[in-house]
């Protein structure tokens, strides 16, 4: 199981902060998300960070959707909770994460050929 925090949150971002991506950074994740279905637990966590790291403006939403969620809560979810949600919502980011980078590529597209 992959443990981190603020992957559950990803979908929530692409959702609610689209405009905040990137066409670069979709492209990204898209990769990210790739190679970590691939990978060991532990593997997978390094390239999210990695992942993380090089997309600050990202993890700091990212972040901040996660506190906000932990003040509403004020209890952390349990382990085997964690590991269903993660796994259930995987798929479905995956999916809007290429949605979204298609949407980019044809309004870049788009853009080009009216300029």
């Amino acid at each position: 199981m992959i443990d981190d925090d603020l992957l559950p949150y990803l979908l929530s971002l692409l959702e609610t902060k689209s405009d905040l991506f990137t066409a670069r950074d979709l492209q990204d994740l898209d990769n990210t998300l790739t190679q970590i279905q691939t990978l060991s637990d532990d593997e997978a966590e390094e390239t999210l960070n990695n992942f993380y790291i090089t997309h600050p403006h990202i993890r700091d939403e990212l972040e901040n959707l996660e506190e906000g969620d932990r003040e509403l809560k004020k209890v952390k979810p349990s382990q085997a909770n964690q590991s269903t949600r993660t796994t259930d919502f995987f798929p479905e980011l995956s999916q809007q994460v290429k949605d979204k980078l298609e949407s980019k590529s044809k309004k870049t597209d788009s853009d080009k050929s009216n300029g």
